[in-house]
């Protein structure tokens, strides 16, 4: 028997206006740390004549797209990812093919693809968002099969993105301490770089093949990348004395690194990169080792995302 909306007490409008069902995969070893009080929030700062919701916590890497997948599958209309982009990674790729919405409550170090759409860094102000946020279609970036949402790359940003996961000190400082580190480590590789009907052979410092525009902390470095136009922005920083790398961090934070005479970019649906030897990459900032070549290729209007009406409107 269906029961009514406990606010709701006609049973006609309680079906017309049920509550949509809303599930909270939390991270509970993201960056911040601050996720162990979302419970207080979501009771908090959630409408509950609106939202319907529950929780479940991962255990171990590759768990949140588990527990997406049972979340889909058990009927939940909204799955929220609360964690850093490696765990919205994990849970977009589980709602790709169905209806359910993705949610982001940002608890991780960087937060690129949170601070673009509106979420900010703040629990309680990302879980009030929530209540008013909008459904948008968003492309999705696949890479060797591989789906990305907000950014892949290769070179200098894969090394940082490596270096972080071996560690288990989260945050700005050792980020910050890590790319200071890749900076004056890391060497330009040569790589044959296929960019639609284009064939370039750059050294490159970084290839980023970007969906969205921002890494962690504000740095832009594709600034004029949309999450839903059907194109990649591809961004080359090509082989240079290491002082202009470190000189375009104020650049990068201003969204006027197209300005540099190392940096070159792109619009393209399809990208191939080869490369000899292992290469260090990042899929949403979650490093990984790779030999061969890489294929990307957008998805346009893949996966149904919550933003902030706001931040839509600004966009």
């Amino acid at each position: 028997m269906q029961e009514s909306h406990p606010v709701i007490k006609s049973e006609f409008l309680a079906g017309l206006l049920r509550p949509k069902r809303i599930v909270f995969i939390v991270n509970p070893k993201a960056g911040t740390n601050l996720q162990k009080h979302i419970r207080e929030s979501v009771e908090k700062h959630l409408n509950h004549r609106k939202f319907e919701y529950g929780f479940r916590f991962t255990e171990r890497a590759g768990h949140a797209k588990t527990l997406a997948l049972e979340a889909v599958a058990e009927g939940y209309e909204i799955v929220v990812a609360v964690g850093g982009d490696g765990s919205i990674n994990e849970v977009a790729s589980a709602l790709l093919g169905t209806e359910a919405v993705l949610g982001i409550v940002p608890a991780g170090s960087g937060n690129g693809l949170a601070m673009h759409l509106g979420y900010g860094r703040d629990i309680d102000e990302a879980v009030k968002k929530i209540n008013t946020a909008e459904v948008r279609l968003i492309d999705i970036g696949m890479m060797n099969g591989q789906p990305f949402i907000n950014i892949a790359g290769i070179g200098f940003d894969g090394l940082v993105s490596n270096m972080m996961k071996e560690s288990n000190w989260r945050g700005f400082i050792p980020y910050f301490l890590n790319s200071v580190k890749a900076g004056l480590q890391y060497t330009p590789r040569l790589c044959r770089i296929e960019i639609d009907d284009k064939v370039l052979t750059e050294k490159c410092f970084i290839i980023s093949v970007a969906n969205g525009p921002m890494w962690g902390y504000n740095f832009q470095i594709a600034p004029d990348a949309r999450l839903d136009d059907g194109f990649f922005e591809v961004v080359i920083m090509k082989e240079a004395p290491r002082w202009q790398y470190f000189a375009l961090v104020p650049s990068s934070l201003t969204g006027k690194i197209y300005e540099s005479d190392i940096v070159e970019h792109f619009r393209a649906r399809h990208v191939k990169i080869v490369a000899e030897g292992k290469n260090y990459i990042h899929l949403d900032g979650e490093g990984q080792l790779l030999e061969g070549a890489l294929e990307f290729e957008i998805k346009p209007k893949a996966l149904k995302i919550l933003a902030p009406r706001q931040k839509m409107e600004e966009q």
